[in-house]
């Protein structure tokens, strides 16, 4: 059986039982989809998987052309990277949204003309929607998070390294993530490690200390955090600008202070430190953060940058110096071949997912899919590691050295 080293279960369970848009044709068909969704349900409508690389205007929409499908209700859809989301007006107005609203840290909301945010929120700034519109939705049962991770061993998954918030809620989809996941613990189709997204050093160890205590197969492994966003997205924080926007270079969500602080606390509880870095700016920043752990006593074992998804050489090269893990995801490819050189540029391409570089500098590679941003099946990450999709084709893998990517973790 395979190990996901990277999913959101609450989240996957949310795209089983709710409105995906990933396969939508035009703004047309997602409007469509969203009204028919919001016939379906009571409260505010929630879709995910939103990929404008895939609509035919090839944009997002924005809050005016969502509130032609639905006016009078809150709605919220994830863009498929889960780092960007658009809001209708009724969305916005819950939030206190207006043209007075600043930026928050590590995040932005794009503005029409008149200054006024215009739906599409980046990065923390989905965060003050998603918390207004949280008390409004009904959560998922227990039943329906239950049935949507049997599916996983359907599939060879016998376990999985699993993301849970202990604030705001991921996808808008259960309230006390962790609470949630406790109390079915001893349900669970599947023995979930478990990596906990927070800002807080006691909300840290107060997890540690209730998944200790917890009934069935459940086990903290360490804290979660970010240092940028998402090439779809333009937020991974990069070097040079985007080649399709050459105005952005991403965003730094990352106070490295804060990280290391973070880092040292979940070392000392015995967890891992696992950071999200896409761009190669964001990259760099993680292994200086990493650099300051490992000086400061913490076993380079511990930790994992998740994704490593732009690299240059020398950052290859620094990972390996340092031990520490890539925690990446293979089906990515998969998603992106049809517009990631267009992000990137053709002089970009060869630090895309660079996993035989990795591979064969001694890094330590770990596998999962990011559900619900790819579907987990770890067949569409394998088949990715080894076929490339075009990208960067000299970076393939091995079957073997593919799957090798997906095997458990000691317990």
């Amino acid at each position: 059986m395979y190990h996901d080293h990277h999913i959101h279960p609450f989240g996957y369970a949310s795209l089983i039982h709710g409105l995906e848009l990933m396969d939508a044709a035009d703004l047309g068909d997602v409007l469509r989809r969203v009204a028919a969704h919001g016939d379906q349900v009571e409260g505010p409508v929630i879709g995910q998987r939103l990929n404008d690389e895939g609509l035919a205007e090839l944009r997002l929409p924005t809050a005016a052309d969502i509130d032609d499908a639905i006016g009078d209700r809150p709605v919220l859809l994830y863009r498929y990277c889960g780092h960007i989301a658009v809001a209708n007006s009724a969305a916005m107005a819950l939030a206190g949204l207006d043209a007075e609203t600043t930026d928050p840290n590590g995040g932005s909301f794009d503005r029409d003309a008149s200054g006024r945010p215009n739906g599409i929120l980046r990065e923390t700034a989905v965060d003050a929607v998603s918390r207004a519109l949280e008390p409004l939705i009904t959560p998922l049962s227990d039943g329906e998070i239950i049935s949507a991770l049997a599916t996983l061993p359907e599939m060879g998954i016998g376990s999985v390294t699993g993301m849970f918030s202990m604030e705001d809620a991921l996808w808008c989809g259960v309230d006390d993530e962790l609470e949630t996941l406790i109390r079915i613990a001893p349900s669970l189709p599947i023995p979930i490690d478990v990596l906990v997204i927070t800002d807080d050093q006691g909300s840290l160890l107060a997890a540690k200390e209730r998944l200790d205590r917890a009934e069935g197969p459940v086990r903290f492994a360490g804290w979660k955090g970010f240092s940028d966003g998402s090439l779809g997205g333009h937020t991974a924080a990069m070097y040079e600008p985007f080649t399709d926007e050459p105005t952005k270079r991403g965003m730094v969500r990352l106070d490295p202070d804060h990280a290391l602080q973070m880092g040292l606390t979940s070392a000392a509880a015995d967890g891992s430190v696992a950071i999200h870095a896409i761009g190669d700016r964001a990259n760099d920043l993680v292994l200086d953060v990493f650099a300051d752990l490992i000086a400061q006593g913490v076993e380079p074992e511990r930790l994992r940058v998740e994704h490593a998804s732009i690299l240059t050489s020398s950052t290859v090269e620094r990972m390996a110096s340092l031990g520490v893990t890539a925690s990446v995801q293979p089906a990515f490819l998969a998603s992106e071949w049809p517009w990631l050189e267009k992000r990137l540029g053709s002089d970009r391409m060869d630090r895309a997912y660079p996993f035989r570089s990795l591979l064969e500098a001694g890094v330590p590679l770990i596998a999962g899919s990011d559900s619900p941003v790819e579907l987990p099946d770890p067949m569409t990450g394998i088949d990715a590691a080894t076929n490339r999709h075009g990208i960067n084709p000299g970076e393939a893998l091995t079957r073997d050295q593919a799957e090798t990517m997906f095997s458990p973790p000691a317990r």
